[in-house]
């Protein structure tokens, strides 16, 4: 499972913008554009989308996540959030979960959305 990108490669095609000048038009530090142009931080939708405007493409141009089919589990020893809590705390014990009919999937079904569809979704 992950999210690759080609920032590096469009920041070249527009004029060899510096890391530096990327971050201040997207609105965030520079090892934060670093860290996301290595693969070692995934952005949020928001930055992504902001990211893609600065450059006039589609988020779907310059990002591209793969997902093998396995749940990405929490290491030992991690909390979950408040958010996470309160979601389970206001769900009774034997209510089951709903899924939104746009992500969830069947079973053998092809397991692909892509960022446009997440970007429609918010």
């Amino acid at each position: 499972m992950g999210l690759s990108n080609n920032i590096r490669n469009h920041r070249f095609k527009n004029g060899e913008m510096t890391q530096k000048h990327l971050a201040e038009r997207v609105g965030v530090s520079r090892q934060t554009v670093n860290a996301i142009e290595n693969s070692r931080y995934a952005p949020t939708i928001n930055i992504a989308i902001r990211i893609a405007d600065v450059f006039r493409v589609l988020v779907d141009d310059l990002f591209e996540y793969t997902y093998d089919g396995k749940p990405e589990r929490r290491p030992v020893g991690t909390s979950i959030t408040p958010v996470q809590a309160k979601c389970s705390a206001e769900r009774a014990p034997d209510e089951p979960i709903e899924h939104d009919e746009h992500i969830s999937k069947t079973e053998g079904e092809e397991d692909k959305m892509t960022l446009a569809d997440l970007r429609n979704l918010i």
